[in-house]
């Protein structure tokens, strides 16, 4: 049986995804992330990444992308400096998204996404 947790996750996953709109900042942008230092822009994209893993194990039937999430941003227990780039890469590419849309963006076009549970 499905959660309340689990589905307003995949509610609010659904959302970000059917309606690109509803991603864009009012305030706070990816622009906003890449005037920060480098080393603060990766503790956020470390905490982001790792956020979206833990909400992968909890829905019952995402334990694939966290996998996938371990086995292509982690080296040991460190980020790879190359996944940090892709997604500052691709902050830099929409700058005007929120944040957050951006990494789950990246996650979710390297390891599946969170839609069709």
């Amino acid at each position: 049986m499905i959660t309340i947790k689990a589905l307003s996750l995949n509610v609010f996953v659904l959302a970000l995804a059917n309606c690109p709109h509803l991603s864009l900042a009012d305030g706070f942008t990816s622009a906003d992330v890449l005037e920060w230092a480098e080393d603060s822009q990766d503790s956020f994209f470390q905490t982001s990444v790792t956020m979206i893993g833990v909400v992968a194990t909890q829905t019952g039937a995402h334990g694939h992308i966290a996998a996938c999430i371990d086995d292509w941003y982690w080296e040991g227990n460190t980020a790879n400096p190359e996944h940090n780039d892709t997604i500052r890469a691709a902050m830099q590419r929409f700058p005007d998204l929120y944040p957050q849309a951006i990494v789950l963006a990246v996650v979710e076009k390297q390891c599946g996404k969170f839609s069709g549970s």
